[in-house]
């Protein structure tokens, strides 16, 4: 029987520019050894009790707590050590030992930010001497490149030598191959040193490729569950809340399949139960074959485009030849660093080809810088406050309107237009301080839709979003295509590539190694080792239940669901 580790008890925090508590009345027990997903929508609480897990939280800069943290001491009657496990500035102080020594310790923090990028972590002594002390960690460590591993934010402690490590959103920006990577990493870490592991993450079916323990499900600040992943995913608790459960266990209640007697509910790989194959196939039967509009007008076409930075020995982009065309919605994938971005910069004119053309409407508009292209080709950052520069909606949405000169009439008019088109009318005048992280987005298209482009492209548009976050996102844009504009979405998110875009164009070391079907991308094993990509769990599912057509599966259940999910 494992040992308690950490306690929360009828605990509540409320920061101190907030009204209401983020976390209220959490009752919770830690256990050593566990591996724990912290899972919730946007707002529910999560980081802010995994940085009440590390110390950081609560104290006296940043807010007001109620009930107790209690550190739980190795051994009855032993002092209570705090150490740093990870050497990240995060310091836990022994402010009062509570005199029944079962209860163990009450911490304070010394330190704001808990998290820091395991690139970092791995230049500082603590992290590389517990690596040192486990090989078989290190090796599975640097399996991760130096960027994947910056992508990786975690934080971590030692309690009497018990370690202790929580991860804030690893898979946030990482490639579906990588983050496959980082998630083995993880298992390895828990397994192989009986550490302490609490995940903080919204991708639960990319969690679920290793097992979890239990899932701390949040809602409005509250644990509304707390159990094993199967207990939790034969329920309709996830949906309820507003998180995306796995697409294969949707699948099966479209099916009307009996979760209760499903085996291996949360590993695909080896999901089953009595008469499933049959049952799915027989309902797959029941879908209709779906029929796609053709596009023929050609909008862009990139003619064996070329280009490589001044420090770089091989090309960013390499030959790349490209058509899209009027009316399309396209996703452009690939792993980190295969040149998706640098590929949207040429486009728009931040960076010029070296050698290639790139045409709009077969007119040669490789010379054209940014501000030139902007009017017909729109471009939208991950990060909407890296373009933002306005203290209210109006004002951001005007800005490149004023900047053209155009009579105020007509600015009024198009800002109008374009409020109403992205959901942002009855908040013109409101400053942008006030905004959530969604309505930023929206915010950057609608500044970038005010010039009226016929073409946008997206930078992971939907990228840290829960699911009904992402939903939101993705049905505005889908609005935005249906009233004629042209969307390429360059992304990692493969869900996103199935659902919202027939085609897929597929990028490896600045090459464009494949243009097809987005469903076909997922299925091909030569495109998703190339890539960096993964096999979607619906073809897996498929798969192992050995159904006759796991690519039909695959496609016909993408466009039923987004059919199903539209009453």
């Amino acid at each position: 029987m494992r040992r308690p580790l950490i306690s929360f008890q009828n605990f509540s925090f409320t920061y101190s520019d907030q009204r209401e508590p983020t976390l209220k009345e959490i009752s919770v027990t830690i256990y050593e050894g566990e591996k724990i997903l912290v899972l919730g929508p946007s707002g529910s609480g999560k980081t802010t009790f995994a940085r009440c897990v590390t110390g950081v939280l609560p104290n006296e800069w940043n807010g007001d707590a109620t009930g107790k943290i209690i550190f739980h001491p190795a051994e009855e009657k032993s002092e209570l050590r705090f150490e740093n496990f990870l050497p990240n500035e995060i310091s836990l102080i022994r402010e009062n030992l509570l005199t029944d020594a079962e209860k163990g310790g009450e911490t304070g923090p010394r330190q704001k930010i808990p998290f820091r990028s395991a690139q970092e972590l791995m230049k500082l002594a603590g992290w590389q001497s517990f690596l040192q002390k486990r090989p078989y960690l290190k090796r599975s460590f640097k399996k991760l490149s130096e960027q994947q591993l910056g992508e990786i934010t975690m934080a971590g402690v030692s309690l009497d030598g018990r370690p202790l490590i929580v991860l804030d959103e690893p898979l946030a920006n990482l490639d579906p191959y990588s983050g496959d990577l980082a998630m083995k990493f993880v298992d390895d870490l828990h397994r192989v040193s009986d550490t302490t592991v609490l995940i903080v993450e919204h991708r639960l079916e990319d969690v679920l490729v290793q097992p979890i323990d239990r899932i701390l499900l949040f809602s409005e600040g509250r644990i509304i569950a707390d159990a094993k992943p199967e207990d939790i995913l034969r329920t309709e608790i996830l949906s309820d809340t507003g998180i995306r459960e796995p697409l294969y266990i949707t699948a099966m209640r479209y099916a009307g399949v009996d979760l209760d007697n499903v085996r291996d509910l949360a590993n695909v790989q080896k999901v089953n139960g009595p008469h499933l194959k049959e049952t799915m196939e027989n309902w797959l039967a029941y879908l209709p074959q779906f029929r796609h509009h053709d596009f023929d007008e050609l909008l862009l076409e990139l003619d064996n485009v070329s280009f490589k930075y001044p420090w770089n020995d091989e090309d960013i982009v390499d030959g790349a030849s490209l058509r899209i065309y009027k009316g399309e919605m396209i996703s452009l994938v690939g792993a980190n660093g295969a040149g998706k971005s640098t590929l949207s910069r040429l486009i728009i004119g931040e960076e010029k080809t070296q050698s290639g053309r790139i045409l709009w409407k077969g007119k040669d508009i490789s010379d054209l810088n940014s501000s030139d292209t902007e009017n017909y080709i729109g471009y939208v950052p991950q990060n909407p406050k890296d373009i933002i520069s306005q203290e209210t909606v109006y004002a951001e949405i005007a800005l490149k309107l004023k900047q053209r000169n155009l009579p105020e009439e007509e600015i009024n008019k198009r800002v109008d237009k374009v409020s109403k088109v992205c959901g942002l009318q009855y908040i013109k005048d409101l400053p942008l301080s006030m905004l959530s992280f969604g309505q930023l987005k929206r915010v950057s298209i609608a500044a970038v839709l005010a010039l009226d482009p016929e073409m946008i492209i997206l930078d992971e548009p939907a990228a840290g979003q829960d699911f009904s976050h992402y939903k939101d996102i993705m049905d505005f844009l889908q609005k935005i295509h249906q009233n004629g504009v042209t969307v390429l979405i360059v992304t990692h998110d493969m869900h996103l590539m199935l659902e919202y875009t027939r085609r897929a164009v597929v990028m490896a070391k600045g090459k464009i190694i494949a243009d097809t079907g987005s469903a076909f991308v997922l299925i091909d094993p030569r495109l998703i080792k190339a890539a960096s990509l993964k096999e979607t769990p619906l073809f897996t599912f498929a798969k192992q239940l050995g159904m006759n057509d796991p690519y039909s599966f695959t496609e016909k259940f993408v466009y039923y669901d987004r059919a199903a999910r539209l009453f």
